[in-house]
């Protein structure tokens, strides 16, 4: 019976059993898509991440959810960079996914990583139809809202009170109209900002389902896009918070310097491992 070594890790965790968690499968060994498909389905952690040899990083990310293959996870990064420092004890490692080639560093023990240049693209959707869409008021929905790519494209919604995040309850007959990305799927990131600390929830839909993640590694890529689109001051260096509603706190570190560099990270740990038989 064959067996496959995995690692479960909680990405953007400050605490045990908290942030966001990514099953790592280490062994070098290549299988096909079928058979990686099979055991994300298995593990059902919302990204599971194959660890591949690589020609031009230290290694080749394969990232899949429990439903399809996918091309990029900021989690995944952040998971699998944290499994290859558990096995060789560096904290600089070079990591190659279907999009890009990524570094990957340790800063005060927050995996970083720089995102890649967030494509803009206008949302001509209401205000009133926005607000509807959240169950809020027209008055909680600040302007503008765009949809920013940071590594899956997002309808970014900023908000005018900390009020306002903990209390919308997205609509999907609406966010399946009005916050279609360009892959054809609902993604959504409504947030308000107080000074350096940012209320965060992010929403998709799965299995024909409204779903929140605890944390969203892209939707917070996408807001350093919306800030550095929307000209905030520089530099920015925040703390997200994403998760309590949920009571699975995360907390993401975004920061934009002075050139510009959009860089997303946070802390992570190796919650579990064991081996999956089949």
């Amino acid at each position: 019976m064959p067996a496959y070594r995995y690692h479960l890790v909680n990405v953007f965790s400050e605490a045990p059993l908290s942030g966001l968690p990514i099953a790592v499968f280490d062994q070098p060994a290549l299988l096909d898509e079928a058979s990686m498909q099979g055991l994300a389905q298995q593990i059902q952690t919302s990204v599971s991440v194959f660890l591949m040899p690589s020609a031009r990083a230290h290694v080749r990310l394969a990232i899949f959810s429990p439903e399809r293959p996918l091309r990029f996870s900021a989690a995944a990064l952040l998971a699998a960079a944290t499994v290859l420092r558990e096995q060789t004890g560096q904290t600089l490692f070079s990591i190659e996914t279907p999009t890009l080639i990524a570094p990957l560093w340790v800063e005060q023990e927050r995996w970083f990583y720089q995102v890649r240049s967030p494509g803009v693209r206008a949302c001509e959707v209401r205000k009133r139809h926005l607000a509807a869409m959240l169950s809020l008021q027209e008055s909680d929905i600040d302007e503008p809202a765009l949809f920013i790519h940071g590594g899956i494209e997002q309808l970014v919604i900023p908000l005018t009170q900390a009020e306002a995040v903990r209390h919308c309850q997205p609509k999907l007959e609406d966010l399946s109209l009005h916050a279609v990305n360009e892959q054809g799927r609902p993604h959504l990131l409504v947030w308000y900002r107080s000074v350096d600390v940012v209320q965060a929830r992010s929403f998709g839909v799965r299995f024909g389902a409204l779903r929140e993640e605890p944390a969203s590694g892209a939707a917070i890529a996408a807001l350093g896009g919306y800030l550095l689109h929307t000209r905030a001051p520089l530099p920015v260096s925040l703390r997200i918070r994403q998760g309590d509603h949920l009571e699975r706190p995360a907390r993401l570190a975004l920061q934009i310097d002075d050139n510009q560099r959009i860089l997303l990270g946070g802390q992570t740990r190796i919650q579990a491992s064991g081996e999956l038989h089949w």
